[in-house]
């Protein structure tokens, strides 16, 4: 299940216009019925994002740290009980936490709800419940720090963000790109906006910013099991730059995306 919100939603459109339909799409019958028109606003728990990076918490102590999109994840909000520099970037961050937070509870029932109704993907009801629970725990931590820190969550978005060179030491994006690909690329979504030269471009802007990033995941969530078709040739452009660019396997596991369930990690030539 994906993260983040980075298509921005239309300015002045009230909360009910702004909720996700998540319907059967009739044009991919036999490979996937869950789709998406848009990004959703759909975060992770502390250590979700410690196992999905395959870093300790250890790994993040005097660096600054960006999580890129944001969204709703506990990352920030947890790291900063522990002392940590942490920051996220997204652009829903220019709305107030009122609103984020209606829209992140309804975007999650109305996704877990579509997730279930479709036989190619339901899980377990108490996995689901509890899948579920833990993206409401990660919102809840989410909105508490959003309220309290707003210096820490900067508006921004792909692949232009707006930081100098070397603005952090870490990035770790997770759930957006090659998640958000076009369901005949293995992605979620309906359309191809999100293509692979946006991808190439967003994964190069990811790179000026911190000399390390890390990005998950790898796999294809629509089709049969592979690995997302971006994730070569977006390797295949990073290494050309001359950075050092290699798949290593992630600690977590989400349901039954057990098949390459790697992240990408890039370290940046100087």
């Amino acid at each position: 299940m994906p993260t983040t919100s980075w298509l921005c939603w239309q300015v002045g459109a009230s909360v009910r216009d702004r909720l996700i339909v998540l319907l059967p799409n009739p044009r991919y019958p036999s490979v996937v019925k869950f789709s998406l028109d848009h990004v959703i606003f759909f975060g992770r728990t502390w250590d979700e994002c410690l196992g999905m990076y395959a870093i300790e918490e250890s790994d993040l102590v005097g660096k600054r740290t960006l999580d890129c999109p944001g969204g709703p994840d506990a990352l920030v909000a947890e790291g900063l009980k522990r002392g940590l520099d942490l920051h996220a970037v997204d652009p829903q961050y220019s709305e107030e936490p009122d609103v984020l937070e209606a829209r992140g509870r309804q975007e999650i029932t109305d996704a877990m709800k579509a997730w279930q109704e479709d036989p190619d993907h339901n899980w377990d009801q108490n996995e689901a419940d509890e899948y579920e629970r833990l993206k409401l725990e990660a919102l809840d931590a989410f909105i508490l720090s959003y309220r309290d820190n707003r210096d820490r969550f900067l508006p921004g978005a792909l692949p232009k963000l707006p930081y100098q060179d070397d603005a952090f030491d870490l990035i770790l994006s997770g759930h957006f790109l090659f998640t958000y690909a076009s369901l005949d690329c293995g992605g979620l979504m309906t359309n191809d906006s999100l293509d692979l030269d946006f991808h190439i471009r967003s994964v190069r802007e990811l790179v000026r910013v911190a000399p390390e990033v890390r990005l998950y995941p790898t796999y294809a969530l629509s089709g049969p099991s592979r690995r997302q078709q971006f994730v070569e040739p977006v390797m295949e452009a990073i290494q050309a730059d001359g950075h050092e660019v290699d798949l290593v396997p992630s600690n977590w596991i989400q349901a039954n995306f057990m098949d390459f369930n790697d992240l990408i990690r890039i370290r940046r030539s100087e």
